[in-house]
């Protein structure tokens, strides 16, 4: 479910966060003014460890945000160019990685729902098939007198949160100062349960996705198998690419 976005907070890149906390040797042995460039190795790699959850402020959903690509400069998004983008390129940001399935509280996008009740029942049987005869509904979604809870607890009580029809949603796992989705890695940013993810991620694409990319809507009744500016709405035939299939020259 997309959320209208809120006023956004203003993030802060690794640069002027290693300018607001010098490390403990800079401060001891020297009070001179030192730019980024003489920052050392080590001094960085423990910059981006305390910063590790940093997430720039994406728009994942405001078509406001982003400019539609020209057609002639897209490449296809096949599965290949869908994995190396979403896993070191997501949103245009390098290193960012499956943004779509985390949640900020303070300025969140969307929630992981509502899920279908058809998914829950088959991915239960595909667990027990398994072998994992424990697992639950409890286990893989969260329903709205849970969500109310987590909604006043942990998201400032936003409204999306207090309405019935936002739920089943799936369930989040703490992730630093956020949430993800329970079947994600956040360390890989890869899907646990890829193969049987629920219809609403396999058919969901970012803003980002469907202003920058051609897209193969496989489930659309309009458009079966064509690679089209989906943000367009115009069909745009393979004959025509300046660029192959698989997003190279």
């Amino acid at each position: 479910m997309t959320i209208e976005q809120t006023k956004p907070k203003r993030t802060i890149s690794l640069e002027e966060l290693s300018k607001q906390n010098p490390s403990t040797e800079e401060i001891s042995s020297s009070t001179e003014d030192r730019s980024v460039s003489k920052i050392s190795t080590n001094e960085m790699k423990l910059i981006k460890k305390d910063n590790r959850f940093y997430l720039p402020i994406l728009r994942l959903n405001d078509q406001s945000s982003w400019e539609s690509k020209p057609i002639k400069g897209r490449i296809h998004l096949t599965d290949k160019v869908a994995t190396e983008t979403c896993l070191s390129n997501c949103n245009g940001y390098i290193g960012v990685k499956s943004s779509c399935c985390r949640l900020d509280p303070d300025n969140l996008e969307h929630v992981l729902g509502p899920i279908d009740e058809s998914w829950i029942k088959r991915t239960i049987r595909w667990y027990h098939k398994k072998g994992m005869v424990a697992v639950t509904r409890q286990d893989l979604v969260i329903d709205f007198d849970e969500g109310k809870i987590i909604g006043e607890t942990f998201f400032n009580s936003h409204p999306v949160f207090m309405k019935s029809d936002t739920y089943p949603i799936l369930r989040i796992q703490a992730d630093g100062p956020r949430f993800a989705c329970k079947n994600l890695n956040t360390q890989t940013g890869k899907c646990t349960i890829y193969s049987i993810r629920p219809d609403m991620c396999q058919k969901y694409y970012c803003q980002y996705l469907k202003t920058n990319f051609l897209i193969n809507l496989k489930h659309s009744p309009s458009h079966p198998g064509e690679w089209i500016a989906v943000d367009l709405k115009i069909e745009r035939k393979d004959s025509e690419s300046e660029t192959d299939p698989d997003g190279t020259k």
